[in-house]
């Protein structure tokens, strides 16, 4: 039988994919909470290089990157963060 290899420093749609229950609950956010897609595609970008990344957990706070990043309002543990929350120009 062929051993599966865990990516360390991987996020979670990486290796298996985003487990479905994290996916429905980043899909149940409200669109007025909910980071918009290029952000979130620049957030998980980030978080894919960032030293505290072990298995799609971030190190710093313990959270799902793929989670954390779709809220707009949160913000990168580090400091200073690697990325902050999304605020539209209007």
């Amino acid at each position: 039988m062929e051993e599966k290899r865990i990516c360390r420093k991987c996020l979670l749609r990486d290796m298996d994919g985003v487990p479905p229950e994290l996916g429905a609950y980043i899909e149940s956010i409200s669109p007025d909470d909910k980071t918009p897609d290029e952000e979130y595609e620049k957030r998980l970008t980030i978080c894919g290089k960032c030293a505290n990344l072990l298995e799609g957990t971030c190190l710093s706070c313990g959270c799902y990157v793929e989670v954390r990043a779709a809220f707009r309002v949160k913000k990168c543990p580090l400091i200073p963060p690697k990325w902050t929350e999304f605020i539209e120009d209007f």
